[in-house]
């Protein structure tokens, strides 16, 4: 009888598994054999009952606002049934595949070329969101670049085999299914919930250098790729480990997270231009230059990842329905940039000002710089909620304006809460509330955030969002920093080291060549160096200056050069029809006043203001 129960069992533990497998995508992908700096990637499909599917490869992912054609870097797509034959299958957009008689299918392959290192595609992935191949050194695995999901089956769940070479560790917040009992001790195996979850978790595979953090509650992975070991693990960590204890204390003592993980990419390209970090709700991805200074390292690292890991409250614990089933071939924008991005680059700063890890005037230099970029880069007079909406196209150079006005909205924000309450709310009490209402499996309606808001605080706060959210109404700046004894003069002034020349670069036509193509707007120091239009640049600061080395040499010179020190360009320059002569360039750096807005803490406030100051500042009752 015991015999007879256990075979039922077997049998219906057997007959389970197969159901879940039909439900489960199930990828593989073997990093141990890349051709051409080509991954194959393969899956054992879920059961489909159309006879028709759509496979995608995302066109845009959450958190670029930008488009990326994934699918522009997979090749030779094929598809098999049970039987190993070929299905039909028609490429019908760059991302997009359809398969014909797909009640039959059974396995699909491919091959993914790595986006940081294919010039010939024509795509601009920005490196942190896309992904890298070098055999036996590293690979970077976001894996929306190499796993894809069928159209209308997101929600199913999948399972993701990973073959890696010998000694190489996979830094993800997933957890290694694979604990070596009866796998491969070369595999690793990543279980999700739906391709969304995946989607959400960068891996990057190399020899590892990490460190793991214990802050409150959670368990915080530090992993760094550095390839000419300029960059330990360790110094990094002590950099980030202040910011994130910080941040708990700021979020009331605990995490809404048990694991965290950043991930951080040292590059050695000397020509790099830009570089950043896109934010996970589990993790973040970070592209920084190897050759930038430690104290220039510890600040950007600061600053940077405060940021990104406060993505753990927006949107993992809050987000709209735009987010919460987010479209990756047709997305549809939230109207909400002002909280995803604005409200956090606020608390990023504010949580190290309330910590003591950064002082008042300090906190209040980087709101200077904010409230100038927002009014002289962007337009000042456009609704944040109309620019979110259409930041793909029609508004997509005012995007970055989410870090400089979007942050000055939640500092207002905060700002008026304080007032209204008496310096009791504020806006970390407010996401505190939106992430008990919401949470991480409830999205709200887009259109809906305002008034939830003003029910959960205050009515004045809807007229706050209707003028200077969704209407173009300058942000009472004057006023909110009045109430807490702080004075703002929109036309101050302010000395600065002034660094920049004011011409325009251009390549000489057919050479790596860069030569001065206009000079009307020359800064006092391009005028005192004498620089020419015409002039082909051959050094600065005794370093070669052309196309490949421009970049390093102007961050070189940005972080090294200090007050008093002398600039040198060595420029060709023609002083007839036939004759070009080399000249030496020299100036010395000098401060210069220019008008700048400017916010100083009245030196002798009310006790109101000062109370509302200490409340803002964390300082009640200390």
């Amino acid at each position: 009888m015991k015999k007879a129960n256990y075979l039922v069992l077997l049998v219906l533990l057997t007959a389970s598994q197969h159901v879940f497998a039909q439900k489960q995508y199930q990828f593989s992908v073997d990093l141990t054999q890349p051709q051409n700096d080509k991954l194959t990637v393969s899956l054992l499909t879920p059961a489909i009952k159309q006879k028709e599917a759509v496979y995608n490869l995302p066109k845009i992912i959450p958190g670029t606002y930008s488009i990326n054609n994934y699918g522009s870097y997979a090749s030779n797509f094929q598809a098999f049934d049970k039987k190993g034959k070929s299905l039909n299958v028609e490429r019908i957009e760059k991302n997009s595949w359809k398969i014909a008689n797909a009640n039959k299918l059974h396995r699909i392959t491919y091959q993914v070329d790595d986006t940081w290192d294919s010039p010939e595609i024509k795509e601009d992935v920005f490196e942190p969101s896309g992904t890298n191949i070098q055999q036996d050194t590293i690979f970077v695995l976001n894996p929306f670049g190499f796993f894809g999901y069928f159209q209308g089956m997101e929600r199913q769940p999948y399972q993701v085999t990973v073959t890696k070479p010998s000694g190489f560790y996979g830094s993800t917040s997933l957890v290694n299914q694979n604990k070596g009992a009866n796998g491969a001790s070369n595999q690793d195996v990543f279980v999700t919930n739906d391709y969304h979850e995946l989607a959400d978790a960068p891996i990057m595979y190399n020899r590892p250098d990490t460190v793991w953090l214990k802050v409150g509650n959670a368990d915080i992975l530090v992993s760094v790729f550095s390839p000419n070991s300029k960059v330990a693990t360790k110094s990094l960590a002590a950099d980030i480990k202040p910011v994130l204890e910080a941040q708990k204390d700021y979020l009331g003592g605990t995490l809404p997270i048990d694991k965290y993980a950043f991930i951080i990419y040292m590059s050695d390209n000397k020509n790099l231009t830009r570089y950043g970090a896109l934010e996970h709700s589990l993790s973040s991805f970070y592209y920084l230059p190897e050759s930038m200074s430690s104290e220039q390292l510890s600040k950007t690292m600061k600053d940077v990842a405060a940021h990104e890991f406060f993505h753990i409250l927006t949107p993992l614990n809050i987000h709209s329905e735009e987010i919460g089933n987010f479209d990756y071939i047709n997305p549809r924008m939230s109207q909400h940039l002002w909280l995803y991005e604005g409200l956090t680059e606020y608390a990023a700063h504010h949580a190290q000002l309330q910590a003591g890890i950064i002082d008042l005037e300090t906190y209040l230099g980087r709101q200077e710089e904010k409230i100038e970029h927002a009014l002289t880069r962007y337009n000042d007079t456009l609704s944040f909620t109309e620019m979110s909406r259409n930041v793909l196209d029609t508004y997509k150079d005012e995007y970055q304006n989410v870090y400089e006005k979007g942050a000055l909205i939640g500092l207002s924000l905060d700002l008026r809460l304080r007032q209204l309450s008496g310096g009791k709310y504020g806006t970390k009490d407010l996401m505190r509330d939106l992430s008990k209402t919401y949470g991480k499996d409830r999205s709200f309606k887009d259109e809906e955030l305002f008034d939830k808001i003003a029910q959960l605080t205050y009515p004045e706060i809807r007229e706050y969002f209707r003028k200077h959210v969704e209407g173009g109404e300058p942000l009472p700046l004057g006023e909110l920093f009045g109430a807490i004894g702080v004075e703002f003069d929109p036309a101050g002034e302010k000395k600065e080291l002034e660094k920049g020349f004011g011409v325009n670069f251009a390549l000489v036509p057919g050479t790596k060549t860069i030569m001065i193509a206009n000079v009307a707007n020359a800064t006092d120091l391009g005028q005192r160096l004498g620089l020419k239009q015409m002039d082909q640049i051959q050094s600065v600061n005794g370093q070669p200056f052309n196309l490949e080395t421009y970049a390093s040499v102007l961050q070189s010179y940005d972080e090294d050069f200090k007050l008093g020190d002398n600039v040198t360009f060595v420029v060709k320059r023609k002083v007839s029809e036939d004759e070009t002569r080399e000249e030496t360039l020299t100036a010395d750096l000098r401060e210069a006043t220019i008008t700048f807005p400017t916010l100083k803490p009245e030196a002798n406030p009310t006790p109101q203001e000062l109370q509302l100051r200490q409340s803002w500042m964390g300082q009640a009752g200390k």
